[in-house]
C-alpha cells in the first residue's frame, strides 16, 4: 500500500485530501454510466459554477450520513478528475471521517452522482450526468480512485 503525501500549510478549517476522483475517461463516444472526458469536464464546471453561487459540493463517508466537508476544487490532469476536499472539524462524524483517512482505514474516492438513462437499440445512452457528492470511501467502484495526500492538523 501506497503513504499519502504530505501537502504544504495551508489555510483551513479542517483537514485538505488531494485526490483522485476518476480514473483515466472513457472514450469520448461511450455512452455508459462511466465518465467520458466530456462528463469529467462537465463536472468541473459544475463544481465552479456551484462555488461562484456560494454553494457546496458535499463530501460523505460511504455515500451515507451527514456531509463531513466539502469539495474545494476540482481539475482535469492526464484524463483522470483530481480533486481537493476539505473535511470540516465541527462534528463527531467529520472527526470519525478524518480519523479513518489519517489511519488508513479509508484511502479510496467515490463519485456520487445522478444521470439520465436511456435504452437503445445499440445499448445505454446516458445523458445529464449531475455530480451530487464525492465520498471517503474503503473500496471504491472503479480501481485508482484514492486520497493521494492530506493537510492539516484538525
Amino acid at each position: 500500500m501506497s503513504t499519502l503525501q504530505t501537502l504544504p500549510p495551508q489555510k483551513s478549517k479542517g483537514l485538505l485530501l488531494w485526490g483522485q476522483a476518476n480514473p483515466e475517461a472513457m472514450e469520448d463516444s461511450y455512452k455508459g454510466v462511466y465518465l467520458n472526458s466530456q462528463d469529467m469536464r462537465d463536472m468541473v464546471q459544475q463544481i465552479d459554477e456551484k462555488k461562484r453561487k456560494g454553494e457546496k459540493i458535499p463530501v460523505l463517508i460511504e455515500h451515507t450520513g451527514s456531509s463531513i466537508g466539502h469539495v474545494v476544487s476540482a481539475w482535469i490532469h492526464d484524463k483522470t478528475l483530481q480533486c481537493i476536499l476539505e473535511l470540516e472539524h465541527n462534528t463527531l462524524e467529520s472527526a470519525i471521517g478524518q480519523e479513518m483517512v489519517r489511519s488508513g482505514v479509508i484511502r479510496e474516492l467515490s463519485l456520487g452522482y445522478l444521470l439520465d438513462i436511456q435504452q437503445t437499440d445499440s445499448g445505454l445512452d446516458t445523458k445529464n450526468k449531475y455530480l451530487r457528492e464525492i465520498s471517503i470511501v474503503k473500496k471504491g467502484a472503479r480501481d485508482k480512485c484514492r486520497i493521494l495526500g492530506l493537510a492539516g492538523k484538525a
